[in-house]
């Protein structure tokens, strides 16, 4: 289960940067033509921070070093 949730966590970082990616060429068009790339940018970009916030909820991993850091504390503790 842990491993799929970094899988999961991963593939939705990996998509938030490519939308990312995306939303900076819509950006270029929004200087160029602004009145057709306002709204998919302004889109594209809540995607993207939705993907990427979801990324980080799902990221074990800042729970494992806590735990490890209060371990070490716990441990130093007791020497």
């Amino acid at each position: 289960m842990n491993t799929f949730k970094e899988l999961t966590s991963s593939f939705i970082l990996i998509i938030s940067w490519f939308l990312f990616a995306i939303s900076a060429y819509l950006l270029y068009w929004t200087i160029i033509m602004p009145e057709y790339a306002i709204i998919p940018i302004l889109i594209i970009i809540a995607i993207g921070l939705l993907c990427f916030y979801s990324s980080r909820k799902l990221d074990g991993r800042k729970k494992l070093i806590n735990k490890f850091r209060e371990f070490e504390i716990e441990r130093e503790r007791s020497i």
